[in-house]
């Protein structure tokens, strides 16, 4: 296998290679269920909804397999065992939910068509196609074999394939036999008939996909990947570990190239990845957010029926309603003060996933004269860029310091106290990152400094930027002064909500492996005993399990008790294999 690759470093390679190409694109877009999420659950997650329905009910029989397609086919079908009922069960999961990020930086990708204008899906759901008509784009959508033939694979618009049907009609495919059905092709212009074909001149840009084995999209890459491609296929990886889960004959393969998140314990969800094309493409935001009023008048304009000239107004007055439109465009330009384009411009870069642009452009606001709702509305539009980050920790904290310097230099600016503290910490995060752990410190003392006031209403802000002082000191080998931040967050926050608990449970471990650095070693091995236990007793903190397991693993080595390491390592790794799994 390849060494995996970062994002930035993937998305410069697509640019490059779609650029030697003057006539179609050699990519097409292939996205799973990553880019639905929270407003459709993931796989396991419905498995565990329909086991528990099929258990409580008294419809489960047989025993279920213990790989995660299998399991998943099986408990769906054991609690819905019609067809029918699987698609109303689906049809209630996804009708009427907020589109997500992804799909709706999905939808402005393909708008662009710069990279592609084809994107084949798995997926049940209509956001793509929901997000293509807010955008105004008139598409194509396949959704059963039947309508196949009627693709147009090298046409100038955007298409959507749902290769297992949608939510829509009785036909959605999820069964392991419904979908090996569809993978053999039982059907006279089948969807695997469609990918072979596109395979054979295009290369997909995969992610949000778990790749199970044996369906359609699978038997296709499998049977493409026999011979060599003229492109490289980029998979994109939510973690590193993703890779492991997938099939040797992708995983091994030359013409394969893995994206993988840049730090180990990092995420790389479907929004991150579209908005780096989006960056390294250049697109253009979407005419709607550019010119609404404009945008709204051109596409009644070009619905309404043309009349002759001296001809009476139709009934409904369409011509009236357009030239109206037209004036209050005109007349909201006219209205534009300076500080509606500094926010303006701010709102652009965003659209265009370029963070670090709208960070720039904040910057060079200058705010002296701002009313309240002015400065509101700037830190809004600079919103985004801070939850989403940079390419890197430098953009990130330029980003932040961006919104920060807006704080403090108009203190009225109206703004929760609980969105500075989200910026302090993440600026923490990013100077941490940077390999600046007194520089960290400083800005970890800087934050609780700027925040005193406030720290007793937001425990959950305090005890993070704790963890991240002791961090820094464990990474400049200060490891006593580390301990007693550990124990003071350990005693600080015993009691709160579930992501302190959480967290409470991080430090812990990360406490016990202080002393495991001190060579305290039996010190290290009471606490990380009465961590497992805890952990043991419940299914919510697997990772974290598996974490301290590990953990205890080496403190077992340092013990000189190998035999105890072995087992802890293998359960750990069982652990995280399992977790995996079933997160597919």
């Amino acid at each position: 296998m390849a060494k995996p690759i970062n994002l930035k470093t993937a998305a410069a390679r697509i640019r490059e290679s779609r650029s030697s190409t003057r006539s179609a694109s050699p990519f097409f877009l292939l996205c799973g269920a990553g880019i639905s999420v929270p407003s459709v659950p993931l796989a396991w997650q419905i498995e565990q909804e329909c086991r528990r329905r099929a258990e409580d009910l008294g419809l489960a029989s047989g025993d279920a397999p213990t790989d995660p397609a299998g399991g998943y086919s099986y408990w769906l079908e054991q609690a819905y065992p019609d067809p029918d009922q699987r698609r109303a069960f689906f049809r209630d999961k996804i009708e009427g939910k907020p589109l997500t990020d992804a799909n709706l930086r999905l939808a402005h990708l393909l708008v662009d068509g710069r990279l592609t204008r084809l994107l084949i899906t798995p997926n049940f759901d209509d956001f793509c196609s929901r997000a293509l008509h807010l955008f105004g784009v008139p598409h194509v959508v396949c959704d059963h074999p039947a309508t196949t033939a009627r693709i147009d694979l090298d046409g100038p618009d955007v298409r959507i394939v749902h290769v297992h049907g949608s939510y829509w009609f009785y036909d959605l495919i999820n069964t392991d036999d419904e979908i090996a059905e569809r993978a053999r092709g039982h059907f006279d212009a089948g969807m695997g008939e469609l990918l072979d074909d596109l395979l054979r001149t295009r290369t997909p840009l995969v992610l949000g996909y778990s790749g199970w084995e044996g369906d359609v999209i699978m038997r296709a890459l499998k049977k493409r990947l026999r011979k060599p491609l003229k492109h490289q296929l980029y998979w994109f990886c939510y973690r590193a570990a993703a890779i492991d889960a997938l099939p040797k004959w992708l995983r091994d393969n030359a013409n394969v190239r893995f994206v993988v998140p840049e730090g180990e314990d990092d995420a790389l969800p479907a929004d991150r990845v579209f908005d780096e094309l989006l960056r390294t493409f250049k697109a253009d935001a979407p005419p709607l957010t550019r010119d609404p009023l404009g945008f709204l008048a051109e596409r009644i304009e070009s619905s309404a029926p043309q009349r002759p000239a001296g001809s009476p107004p139709d009934v409904y007055y369409f011509e009236d309603v357009i030239r109206r439109i037209r004036r209050a465009a005109e007349l909201a330009g006219e209205d534009l003060r300076a500080a509606d384009k500094a926010i303006e411009s701010v709102r652009d870069a965003v659209r265009r996933g370029r963070y670090a642009l709208a960070a720039r452009r904040a910057n060079g606001a200058s705010l002296r004269s701002w009313k309240p709702d002015q400065l509101r509305a700037l830190l809004e539009a600079l919103w985004p860029a801070v939850t989403r980050g940079g390419r890197n920790a430098g953009e990130d904290l330029r980003i932040h310091d961006a919104y920060l310097r807006i704080v403090h230099e108009r203190p009225s600016a109206p703004v929760r106290a609980g969105r500075v503290a989200h910026v302090h910490i993440a600026r923490c995060a990013a100077i941490f990152r940077q390999g600046h752990h007194r520089k960290t410190q400083h800005a970890v003392d800087e934050a609780l400094d700027a925040l005193r006031s406030e720290l007793k209403e937001m425990p959950r802000a305090h005890q993070r930027l704790m963890v991240l002082k002791a961090r820094a000191l464990v990474a400049e080998s200060r490891l006593p002064a580390a301990l007693a931040i550990y124990d003071e967050v350990l005693e600080r926050f015993r009691r709160g909500d579930a992501r302190m608990r959480a967290a409470q449970i991080g430090a812990a471990r990360e406490r016990a492996a202080v002393l495991h650095e001190l060579d305290r070693h039996e010190d290290a091995l009471q606490a990380l005993d009465r961590l497992v236990r805890k952990l043991s007793r419940s299914n919510a903190h697997r990772a974290e399990l598996a974490a301290s397991l590990a953990l205890r693993a080496d403190v077992h080595r340092a013990l000189g008790d190998p035999t105890r390491a072995r087992e802890d390592a293998k359960r750990a790794a069982d652990l995280l294999s399992a977790s995996f799994n079933g997160s597919s």
